[in-house]
């Protein structure tokens, strides 16, 4: 598996790929001529999967802590590519940017408390990790964002869908507790 990452977070990477090899029993080597990482498993492929999404998230603006929740299986990495929705138009791409982070960040800070998810706008991706079911809301809450829904129309999906999840999460609880007690 190849990865590259721009020039300013190779040495970030570098730093960590002895200790991210061993952590995901996979070679992560580096090629200097064409500045790509590449990742071979010696054990679990999942395991070497994991590994690339690290490097990746640390490509697309994530500290290094952050990118290295990805080792958990409970979380996970999307990332949405603005030039797919703007093509080349960087007027567009900074003003999606823009209404995505929110006036003094107050949208970002919003999406990011309600589902937990630590979201980076770099370049132009807008990235997520977090745990699989809060990245597809705080996806959700940007793409609405993209389409030009109104930042409060936004808010109230997030609350919704909050009050969903905790719903499902007791529902749950509740199934797997009663089977505790029929045994």
């Amino acid at each position: 598996m190849f990865i590259t990452v721009e020039d300013q977070k190779i040495q970030e990477v570098n730093k960590i790929i002895q200790r991210l090899g061993e952590m995901t029993s996979s070679e992560i080597t580096f090629d200097e001529r064409t500045k790509t990482y590449n990742v071979i498993p010696k054990g679990n492929p999942y395991d070497a999967m994991k590994a690339t999404n690290v490097i990746k998230a640390i490509g697309l603006g994530f500290n290094v802590s952050d990118a290295l929740k990805l080792l958990s299986d409970e979380y996970e990495l999307e990332t949405i590519d603005l030039k797919d929705i703007t093509g080349k138009d960087q007027d567009d791409m900074r003003r999606i940017k823009a209404r995505v982070i929110g006036e003094k960040g107050k949208t970002r800070k919003f999406i990011e408390e309600y589902t937990g998810v630590i979201m980076s706008i770099h370049e132009n991706y807008i990235s997520f990790i977090g745990p699989f079911d809060q990245v597809s809301v705080a996806r959700k809450a940007v793409e609405l964002i993209i389409v030009g829904k109104e930042h409060q129309s936004v808010y109230k999906y997030l609350d919704r869908a909050e009050k969903e999840l905790m719903q499902y999460k007791m529902d749950k609880l509740k199934r797997s507790s009663n089977k505790f007690y029929e045994i």
